[in-house]
């Protein structure tokens, strides 16, 4: 039992560290803008440029899990991430700033993938939900990210300098407190055939559970990157309640995923993604259609709600469609991520400029029902799963 609890400490912090990395720099979003002057078509190709990055380490980093095993990959990528964070500090110009992200992007992909790559071994290895708790410490660290870069910003500290300090303590948390992570030996995602080949990855079960879970990240995206702007240019809202549509979304997000591994052991995560799926749903309409800034701010908070345990329960369900092959099956899905994010980048960016801000959100509330629908797709679970609850890890020392 020491083994698995070890592990869990140590991927939940890898969670922590990535959601305090990324939001750090997601966060000074605004001072890389002044710093370079940018415009929104080029914020919006810098996001492309991450985001399509990012996919890329995503892949490799599921190649990479079947060569070394995901542990070693997801520390060696949260140094990447780590030192990467900083480069953006160094640009001298708007192509030098695309490039150096583009190499944070890299990184964050590997770690996005691996890290769910481990935290799927230690649930399996723990017989028992636990991998909504892994997303719920991520939020935590990109809570604690952002109120950092707010407190530098503050004390007027200068973007190289802000992301230094926390590429050093990326590093630092990593080499003391990341070590415990499922060896190879101990996890059991990727394993050879009988003639010792990889197993192959299923293309059609990946791909419909990967289908739904591109409807989340399109929604979050949406609400990550334009729910700031509906609110003042759709709907006339100030500037200081614009800020509550995200606030909102986000802390339902975390709240939900602090508790979610009860209602998933309780009840199965087709009725969790099932019913998520059509609250986030009455959610997307509220915000369409909702005529007061505070009722479309529910709506976003009923987005959270909905939305908060599709990624970690899409991550087992690709893990367990894909017996012997699992790294590199969530390292596929993963890649929706980004998807989701470019498709929201462009197309609402396309549907204010054609048609008006106000319609911002129609796109990703008609995508939102299919996650409803699709919800028996997130049922794979492997054989030695109990549905007891029962402590009793299925990996020994």
């Amino acid at each position: 039992m020491e083994t698995t609890a070890r592990a869990r400490r140590a991927v939940a912090i890898a969670f922590a560290i990535q959601g305090l990395t990324f939001a750090s720099l997601l966060t000074r979003l605004p001072a890389m803008k002044d710093k370079f002057d940018l415009s929104d078509v080029d914020i919006l190709l810098l996001v492309l440029a991450v985001a399509g990055a990012s996919a890329v380490g995503s892949a490799v980093a599921g190649q990479a899990a079947t060569r070394w095993g995901s542990a070693w990959t997801l520390r060696l990528s949260l140094v990447g991430a780590s030192l990467a964070v900083a480069l953006p500090g160094v640009a001298g110009n708007f192509g030098a700033l695309v490039a150096l992200t583009s190499v944070y992007g890299l990184c964050v992909g590997a770690v996005d993938a691996s890290m769910n790559m481990q935290g799927v071994a230690v649930q399996d290895a723990y017989g028992r939900s636990i991998m909504t708790s892994f997303h719920a410490v991520w939020s935590l660290g990109a809570a604690l990210g952002a109120g950092y870069a707010a407190l530098t910003a503050e004390l007027d500290w200068s973007l190289g300098l802000s992301l230094i300090v926390i590429t050093g303590f990326g590093l630092a948390v990593n080499l003391i407190a990341c070590g415990g992570m499922l060896s190879v030996e101990a996890d059991p995602l990727e394993t050879p055939t009988a003639a010792g080949r990889l197993a192959p990855v299923p293309f059609w079960p990946v791909l419909l559970i990967a289908l739904p879970t591109f409807a989340m990240w399109l929604n979050d995206g949406a609400v990550s990157t334009w729910s700031g702007i509906y609110m003042e240019d759709g709907l006339k809202a100030s500037a200081t309640a614009a800020p509550a549509a995200y606030g909102a979304y986000q802390v339902c997000l975390f709240l939900v995923r602090v508790v979610g591994d009860r209602f998933v052991q309780g009840y199965g995560a087709p009725a969790v993604v099932r019913i998520g799926g059509w609250v986030a749903t009455a959610g997307g309409l509220l915000v369409v259609v909702a005529p007061g800034v505070w009722l479309v701010v529910l709506g976003f908070a009923l987005l959270g709600l909905g939305l908060s345990l599709v990624p970690p329960l899409a991550m087992v369900a690709a893990a367990h469609a894909a017996p012997g092959a699992g790294d590199r099956a969530v390292a596929r899905v993963n890649v929706s991520n980004y998807a989701g994010f470019i498709v929201a980048a462009v197309a609402i960016a396309a549907i204010s400029e054609l048609v008006s801000a106000r319609a911002m959100f129609v796109l990703p509330a008609i995508v939102l029902p299919y996650l409803a629908l699709a919800a028996r797709r997130f049922a794979a679970q492997p054989a030695a799963l109990p549905v007891t609850g029962s402590e009793t890890p299925a990996i020994k020392e």
